[in-house]
């Protein structure tokens, strides 16, 4: 179980710390949301299990899905920003068989990949 809250850091370590309270929990999924005068940050958490029809194979979905909304002010309008993944294994597989490309992928993010990827880079 994730918890109660989940605390964001905007802008990294150093950063303000937001702390989402849960608002939602429906079996397999979690709402959480958070917000001030200026903003809101709502993140989604969602499990699922699904039948791959050519294969036959069952595979295990998680995603996280994470939003800001800041509010318009007299000179500058709304700002919607969603960042969400997705990872999807067979469910036969141990964490064991995928837990080092999690790492991997998340090593490459935090490396400044992310920001490079949002400058369009390729």
């Amino acid at each position: 179980m994730l918890g109660d809250s989940i605390t964001i850091n905007l802008g990294g370590s150093g950063g303000t710390a937001r702390v989402l309270n849960k608002v939602n929990q429906d079996g397999y999924s979690a709402e959480y949301f958070d917000r001030t005068t200026t903003d809101e940050i709502r993140m989604f958490v969602r499990h699922s299990t699904e039948n791959y029809k050519p294969t036959g194979v069952t595979r295990d979905r998680h995603n996280v899905e994470i939003t800001r909304r800041i509010f318009a002010t007299a000179s500058v309008p709304e700002i919607n920003v969603r960042f969400y993944f997705v990872m999807s294994h067979e469910a036969h597989y141990d964490e064991d068989s995928y837990v080092d490309l999690v790492e991997g992928i998340h090593e490459w993010m935090s490396a400044m990949n992310l920001g490079k990827v949002l400058e369009w880079q390729s």
